[in-house]
């Protein structure tokens, strides 16, 4: 059993083991020493097992073997979660290695710079990957909590690195950015705030609308936490923060309405 990490997970696939050796030699001397290096296969079958059992993240494939190349192996298995970096002797193949979506193609006798080239578009490519995941699952929460509004009284905000649980009384406001939307909350009694990766429409579907009230285009507040109206024009709204928000003019009347029916 491989060891447990947080490093990239490979196998090397090559049917000639000492090629097998040689290229585990090099990424990690050479290259990355955290690799984790699940195990190296000979054949497209081991290889088609490891997989199974390791879900690695990139195999490094050698093409022509025994019985069955690189790319029978490829189609008859696909589609696949991990990425290919192809190592061969034979340059014929480029073209068609590319057109699967191949992250690099390395000819033999290996280069190191090439080697490393290759496994900085690999470190690219995965960490694009794990935010399109994470983005999609932030998405995903998003719509659960939506759909499930009238049975919670608490958020959960999937920032970039971090995750909070925030009760709606909690959240001071959210501002729209564009297509992200800013929302600043207390926790523990503490100001903090993320950029999240919804409209501010979104929020304004799932905060309750008892509470909640926009009261400008770009800002979504929690009327809990209003100190007063204030400005020359009564143009704005003091937070108990002491932050001064906009009222846009024609949603002026309606935050008054809203302010003495709740």
């Amino acid at each position: 059993m491989p060891p447990v990490t947080t490093s990239i997970k490979a196998l090397i696939v090559d049917d000639e083991n000492k090629a097998c050796v040689n290229l585990k030699s090099l990424l990690l001397d050479y290259v990355d020493p955290e690799l984790n290096i699940l195990g190296m296969a000979n054949s497209t079958r081991e290889a088609e097992e490891m997989a199974l059992k390791y879900t690695p993240d990139v195999l490094f494939l050698d093409i022509e073997m025994p019985n069955e190349n690189a790319f029978g192996f490829l189609d008859r298995i696909s589609p696949v979660s991990f990425e290919v970096i192809f190592v061969t002797a034979y340059d014929e193949y480029a073209l068609r290695a590319f057109k699967l979506n191949a992250i690099d193609y390395i000819l033999k006798p290996i280069s190191i710079p090439e080697l490393r080239n290759a496994y900085a578009k690999l470190k690219e490519k995965l960490s694009f990957k794990k935010l399109i995941a994470e983005q999609q699952m932030s998405y995903t929460d998003l719509s659960e909590q939506i759909t499930s509004k009238a049975k919670g009284h608490k958020i959960t905000l999937r920032g970039t690195n971090s995750l909070e649980v925030v009760e709606f009384a909690d959240i001071l406001f959210v501002e729209a950015q564009s297509s992200y939307s800013r929302i600043v909350f207390l926790k523990n009694g503490v100001e903090k705030e993320l950029l999240l990766s919804h409209p501010l429409s979104e929020y304004e579907e799932l905060l309750p609308d008892n509470v909640f009230c926009r009261i400008h285009r770009s800002y979504l507040v929690n009327t809990k936490h209003i100190k007063k109206i204030s400005g020359d024009n009564a143009n704005q709204v003091m937070m108990n923060n002491g932050l001064l928000i906009p009222i846009s003019r024609r949603r002026y009347a309606s935050l008054i309405e809203f302010l003495e029916a709740n």
